[in-house]
Order: structure tokens, then C-alpha cells, then sequence
């Protein structure tokens, strides 16, 4: 079985709601949910826990404290069968921390504490540990200000140079920032990037424009992730465009992770890219339809299932 390997962050979550609306100092003090649930988060923690639980090996890279939120952390993918031999247990940073908002209609908003994202850095892993594998994701740019960028593209790139398959995705998480993100773009087999992340970098430009400006930056594959919209898969001359399933929205938290563990998935079984990317919709659909990151992915069998009732689109370069 093909390794795979994400590099990110690890969260401690507390999911709670349905959240009306948020406390306001002297005139609403208090708002009320009817329950919290606390689950391992982040982006490294999603897609490999999703990927886990499809039945894929999957090893993340990151870091947490020494403390009650970090031992959570890893007990929690340890259970779902993700190798935790590269987290980084620190004595000097806190594990990070999110609440998340669940709001009536399925959205969902953040107070974060970032704790050891802020210092986790090369120096936190072996790099021939991370390179010996098939495949790395590099999960949350704009997260790791140790990683991001120069640090971050030289690891892929060598990576490349011994034959893994490279994956880049981004968080909005401290801001986007287009210099670190075009540095590490020569690197990259496939950019895997949220469509309305990439227009606070590339303003007034389309979905086909920003794909086709990935490209020309040397990336050699990209899909633009655009929610209820589906995706964007551009290769080359080739687009193609591949329609969201239909789900239930419970909880958004994770979308973009279920759906890039669903598209490794496809790649590790030797599917073709716009396979792949039904598949990414598939285990999206189902991440959606239960609370927290990927619980409610389900074994890779049925993400199949669902992801042949799938409908693609060809449509011409501009």
C-alpha cells in the first residue's frame, strides 16, 4: 500500500452549536448552544483521519504541547489508526485550539489559538522520516510561519527529486499571502487550493484565470476547491469541471480536508485526476453530512459508491 504522508497542523476542536449569534460585551453576554464536542482538528488531522478511515496508511507531521489538549490529540488518531511517529511533543508551546462556531445553516466560524503552529519548524522532524513515503501533503500553508515558503518549498522539492508525489493545500488561517504561496508552487504535482482563498490573492480574476496563473507559476496540476460549486480541475490546455454532491449540511468543518483525502485516495488506487476529484467530492459529501472534521467519512468502498453518481463537465481553456 502507498504511503502518505501529511504535514500540517494539529487542533484541539470544540464544535459547538447551533450558534445563533455571538456574545456582545454589556448588552449580550451569553450565548447558548444546545452541545459542544470536542474532536481532533486542523488540517493534518482531517485528512488523515479521513484517509485512516477509508483504510489508507496515513502518518501526520506536526506539533502539539505537553499538556491535556496534545495527549488528546494523539489518542484520538491513534484510535482511528493514523501514525502519530511524527508529532513533535513540546514542552515550551500550548496545543492549538479552535472553537468552532456551528452556525443554523451549516457555516462555521473560529477563535483560534495557534500555540506550537507558531514555532513548528524543520527542525521539528526528521526530513528523512517525511520524505520516506509516496506521497506528502504539505496540508495548511499560511498556518506554519517556521514552514511556509522557502523552508517549506526546498521540502518539496526534494522531495519531487525522490520521486514523491507532491501535494499543496492552503488555510486562510493567519492570512493569505501570495509570495510564500508562489514560492512553493514550482515544487507541487498537484495545488489543491479553496477558490475563495486564492481571489484574496488573485482579485477579479475567474476561476479559469486563477487556475490557469497556478499553472504558468509551475504547477503542473491544479483543482480549485468552490464548495456547493464542485471544482475546477486544470491540466495543461485541459478543464474540467466536476459538480458537488448533494449532502445534508451538518457541519462545513473539514470540507476541504475530506475532499483532499478523498482525491489522494483515488490517486493511491491508480485512478485518473478527474476520477480522483469525484472521489475528493464523494468523501466531501460525506464529511459535510456529520459533525467534526471526518467523522462522517466512511470506508473507501461506499466513498466509491457515491462518488460514480458524480457528473463531469469538459470546458475549454480561457
Amino acid at each position: 500500500m502507498k504511503r502518505i504522508h501529511c504535514l500540517g497542523v494539529l487542533v484541539l476542536d470544540a464544535l459547538s452549536g447551533p450558534l445563533e449569534s455571538y456574545p456582545v460585551p454589556r448588552e449580550r453576554v451569553q450565548s447558548v448552544t444546545k452541545s459542544i464536542r470536542f474532536a481532533a482538528g486542523g488540517g493534518a488531522a482531517n485528512t488523515a483521519g479521513a484517509l485512516a478511515r477509508m483504510g489508507l496508511p496515513a502518518c501526520v507531521f506536526s506539533k502539539v504541547g505537553h499538556d491535556l489538549a496534545g495527549d488528546f490529540l494523539c489518542r484520538e488518531l491513534q484510535r482511528l489508526g493514523v501514525n502519530v511517529g511524527g508529532i513533535r511533543v513540546s514542552v515550551a508551546d500550548t496545543t492549538p485550539f479552535t472553537f468552532v462556531g456551528i452556525h443554523t445553516n451549516g457555516d462555521r466560524t473560529f477563535i483560534h489559538t495557534p500555540g506550537a503552529n507558531l514555532t513548528f519548524n524543520p527542525e521539528d522532524f526528521e526530513v528523512e522520516q517525511l520524505l520516506t513515503t509516496d506521497f506528502l501533503l504539505y496540508q495548511d500553508l499560511w498556518v506554519l510561519p517556521k514552514l511556509d515558503g522557502k523552508p517549506g518549498a526546498a521540502l518539496l522539492a526534494e522531495a519531487r527529486n525522490r520521486g514523491v508525489v507532491t501535494l499543496l493545500d492552503e488555510c486562510w488561517g493567519l492570512g493569505p499571502d501570495r509570495t510564500t504561496f508562489e514560492q512553493m508552487l514550482p515544487h507541487c504535482d498537484y495545488v489543491l487550493p479553496s477558490l475563495d482563498d486564492m481571489r484574496a490573492i488573485y482579485p477579479d480574476r475567474s476561476a479559469q484565470a486563477i487556475a490557469t496563473t497556478i499553472l504558468d507559476l509551475g504547477a503542473n496540476t491544479v483543482v480549485l476547491k468552490m464548495g456547493a460549486a464542485g471544482c475546477l480541475v486544470a491540466q495543461g490546455s485541459q478543464r474540467t469541471a466536476v459538480e458537488a454532491l448533494p449532502a445534508e449540511v451538518v457541519d462545513t468543518t473539514g470540507a476541504g480536508d475530506c475532499w483532499n483525502a478523498g482525491f489522494i485516495s483515488g490517486l493511491v488506487h491508480g485512478e485518473d485526476i478527474v476520477t480522483s476529484a469525484r472521489i475528493g467530492a464523494a468523501c466531501a459529501a460525506y464529511g459535510i453530512g456529520a459533525i467534526g472534521g471526518s467523522s462522517g467519512v466512511p470506508e473507501y468502498a461506499a466513498v466509491m459508491r457515491r462518488a460514480a453518481r458524480r457528473q463531469i463537465t469538459a470546458t475549454p481553456k480561457g
